[in-house]
Formats: structure tokens, sequence, C-alpha cells
């Protein structure tokens, strides 16, 4: 995003007629409907395109009809418009300029360390009291007799249970097999 995308406008169709305001690919092909005197609230990028071309379409249609002796295929030498005119129809259409806050970028390292100070805020069980999940062991750290080094370990200790099992296996999958 840009900084014009932070700054929203008002977009109000001061014409008799309702306006589609039609977008090109730059602003995702999207069309924008602002019914006679209606309103719409828009990103600065968009609300200047929109009432630069409502700005058009008014002036187009209080163009006036041109005679038999104007129709020379010359139309260049008659400008419907030009820069005054459209500035000052636009700072008639969009008004009430505020600006957002912008979000931060996050990192990648910053999101994960959100989201590691998220799952470690203090709980509340359901049977009451308060747990601190800083004070939890993790399963790596411990010395219990179900932790195995090795694939082959989980091997030895599936024959001595005996029970069956394919030696293919992955060591998780052999581990699960001790636990169930």
């Amino acid at each position: 995003m840009n900084e014009s995308d932070y700054k929203i406008v008002r977009i109000t169709n001061i014409s008799d007629f309702d306006f589609t305001g039609e977008l090109g690919a730059r602003f995702g092909g999207r069309d924008f409907f602002v019914p006679a005197g209606g309103s719409l609230l828009v990103p600065l990028t968009v609300g200047n395109h929109l009432a630069t071309h409502l700005a058009r379409q008014i002036l187009i249609r209080k163009a006036p009809t041109r005679d038999q002796g104007q129709v020379d295929g010359k139309g260049s030498d008659r400008p419907l418009w030009d820069d005054a005119k459209i500035s000052e129809l636009k700072s008639r259409i969009m008004v009430d300029m505020y600006e957002e806050e912008k979000k931060t970028p996050q990192s990648e390292a910053d999101r994960l360390a959100a989201k590691v100070e998220e799952l470690n805020k203090v709980v509340t069980p359901e049977v009451g009291g308060n747990v601190d999940a800083s004070s939890v062991v993790p399963v790596e750290n411990t010395t219990s007799a179900l932790t195995y080094q090795d694939k082959a370990q989980i091997i030895e200790e599936l024959r001595k249970r005996g029970v069956s099992f394919d030696a293919r296996a992955s060591k998780t999958n052999l581990e699960q097999l001790l636990t169930t």
C-alpha cells in the first residue's frame, strides 16, 4: 500500500445522474457505483480517479450540442474541459479527507515472537488456579523411560512387549505403537 491508500476521502456525486466509476487493471478492474446525490468512502488514490471521471462526465453532459457548421471532424480545437474546470469540480466532489492509522509491517521473526508470547500467557484452567506455561518442561528434557534416542531402541522395546510391528515404519509411527 502506498501513502495515499491510508488517506480516505468521501466522493459525493453532485450530478443529477447515477455514476459508475470504471477502474482499470491498475485498481483491480472494479466498478464503483455512486448514485446521484450519494456518497462513497474510498482511499485517496481511487477517489482522485473517480472524481476526475465524474467531473468529466458532468462537463460532457453540459457540453453544448454542435450544429451542422461545427460537425467537421475537428473537435480538438473545441475542448470540452480544461484542468481548471476539472479541479474546481473535483474540489466539490472529493471532500472530508482523513487518514487511517498505518499498520507497521511485521517481519516473520516478529510474528513468531508474538505467537510465542501469546501461547505463553497465563491461562486459567477449568479446575481453578493459574498455570504459568513457562514452567512446563519440554518432553525432550525429561528423563522419562518412554524417551527413545533412536529407532533401534523402539524396535527392541516393541519386541520385549511382544507387539507386532513393521520395521520399515517411521520412528514416530513405531513410538505410537508403544503408547497405545
